[in-house]
């Protein structure tokens, strides 16, 4: 923070933003909403969690066994479980105030989501609710952090690595090598935006996906169909995930650069994908 003639204060989050200006103080607000998103979006996840644990526990017949294929047989270790439980302070009623708990905080993460700047674009992207949204603003964190779209993709987990290539698993290699691997969080949102993406035909963002997939296959024959799929997949997140960078950043006062090969090298700017774009309606 720098001091300016006349007294006024520069802030580094929003450089040549005055403090005393109304753009700061609407640049202070939007980022004092994204942190309670962000705060109920975590609040809910382990509400969630913890519900979760308590349902496989307290009600296994009502719990969805994907593994298992069914809740397991009633023996005297699951009683004994559930007598200690319920001393520690797990039993019953921690169950149903988890349940409530769940509830009010996915309540209060869509009522402010819903007066977040992206929602009136994302209401308009077939897939995408208030929920979907409010975990979106979770996950991209503080937005004055990615001053350009690239900063914007590492920190949703859509990074390269050194040569240019995506993050993949690699035989013979315990881990992913990433410069900066994403937030569990992140990640989680990430997978239920690509689901709806996959599962929602007819919609801009999955005649992209299918669009960039064939352009693949074509190019790349002999590679497997999943690498196909990936690359599809990355290509309509990573423009869906450009446009709301873009919108978020203008509606704070901030700048938005078009991406490094538009703003830079000069690409034709007629490829560049604006979020009226990608609207279904």
């Amino acid at each position: 923070m720098v001091t300016v003639r006349g007294g006024d204060m520069l802030t580094n989050a929003a450089p040549g933003v005055l403090e005393s200006s109304p753009v700061h103080a609407a640049l202070e607000a939007g980022i004092a909403r994204d942190y309670e998103i962000r705060r109920y979006y975590l609040r809910l996840e382990e509400c969630q969690r913890l519900r979760l644990w308590m349902q496989r526990i307290w009600h296994p017949e009502t719990f969805t066994w994907t593994k298992r294929g069914g809740p397991p047989k009633e023996c005297s270790v699951t009683k004994m479980r559930r007598m200690e439980l319920d001393s520690l302070g797990f039993g019953e009623s921690f169950y149903q105030h988890m349940i409530h708990e769940e509830k009010e905080a996915k309540r209060e993460l869509e009522r402010l989501a819903e007066g977040h700047p992206l929602w009136p674009h994302f209401m308009h992207v077939a897939g995408i609710g208030l929920y979907l949204c409010g975990a979106f603003v979770a996950a991209g964190g503080d937005i004055r952090q990615a001053p350009r779209v690239s900063s914007f993709w590492k920190g949703m987990g859509l990074d390269v690595l050194p040569d240019g290539t995506a993050p993949r698993r690699i035989r013979g290699r315990k881990d992913v090598d990433r410069r900066i691997p994403a937030l569990p969080h992140v990640t989680r949102v990430g997978e239920q935006i690509r689901q709806q993406i996959v599962r929602r035909p007819g919609t801009r963002l999955n005649q992209i996906y299918q669009d960039e997939k064939e352009t693949y296959r074509r190019r790349y024959p002999e590679r497997p169909k999943m690498w196909a799929h990936k690359h599809g997949l990355r290509i309509a997140q990573k423009i869906l995930y450009a446009c709301a960078w873009r919108e978020w950043r203008l509606a704070y006062g901030l700048s938005a650069p078009d991406p490094y090969a538009f703003d830079i090298l000069k690409h034709d700017s007629g490829r560049l994908v604006r979020f009226s774009d990608i609207y279904d309606d």
